[in-house]
């Protein structure tokens, strides 16, 4: 058996974003970023309009990241 032929083992998270979807006002269309925790202008991937949006709470965002301990406790239910 040649070694091109051998199976892969899965592969684990090696990080994890979190991320929020933000309406366009203008076509309504959902646009996803992560986490974005400044004040922007973001452009719509569809209506390429500009748009302000209202950032998240970076504490909030960094808790979430914990407590997944950055993603490997979302595959584990028995990481703790």
């Amino acid at each position: 058996m040649s070694e091109s032929s051998r199976p892969i083992s899965p592969v684990r998270p090696s990080g994890m974003e979190v991320i929020f979807m933000y309406r366009c006002p203008f076509c309504e269309r959902s646009v996803p970023l992560i986490a974005p925790t400044q004040p922007i202008m973001v452009q719509c991937d569809s209506c390429r309009e500009k748009f302000p949006l209202v950032p998240v709470d970076e504490k909030l965002v960094r808790f979430y990241k914990t407590m997944l301990a950055n993603g490997n406790a979302a595959m584990d239910p028995d990481f703790f």
